[in-house]
């Protein structure tokens, strides 16, 4: 899995996110808990190839996130050949909301990304309207 806090360029998110992947159950597959977030090439997620990837540019909510999202990465070749993508398992989040800043709403993040990776065993938790939805390219 993969959180992406910035599109043009990339920056991977750090800090607190990759422990709240931890916590829902996921395997962060570039950052670390506590690790700055950091600009990371093209090159870099083509190597990971992550199974899911959440798009969560700081201070963005879902719509914003999606509407940059398809802007910018709509026609980008490599990308698209993403095992991720082929498998429409991209998801735009309330970054601002739930990510961007620790708060107690850390736990409704921690929440939004166990419905993302394990959407089955947590299909009975109830996530605020809008808090995340998948993106298609």
């Amino acid at each position: 899995m993969l959180c992406i806090e910035w599109i043009d360029p990339f920056f991977t998110s750090g800090h607190w996110v990759p422990q709240m992947i931890e916590i829902a159950g996921g395997v962060n597959s570039i950052s670390a808990t506590g690790e700055h977030s950091r600009r990371m090439t093209i090159d870099e997620v083509e190597k990971a190839d992550p199974d899911i990837i959440v798009m969560m540019p700081c201070g963005f909510d879902t719509k914003r996130t999606e509407s940059e999202c398809t802007e910018v990465l709509q026609n980008n070749q490599r990308w698209k050949k993403l095992r991720a993508i082929e498998n429409s398992q991209v998801f735009a989040v309330d970054a601002n909301s739930y990510f961007s800043k620790p708060s107690i709403r850390t736990i409704t993040g921690i929440e939004i990304l166990a419905k993302i990776i394990h959407p089955q065993e947590f299909s009975d938790i109830k996530t605020p309207e809008n808090s995340f939805r998948r993106l298609k390219f």
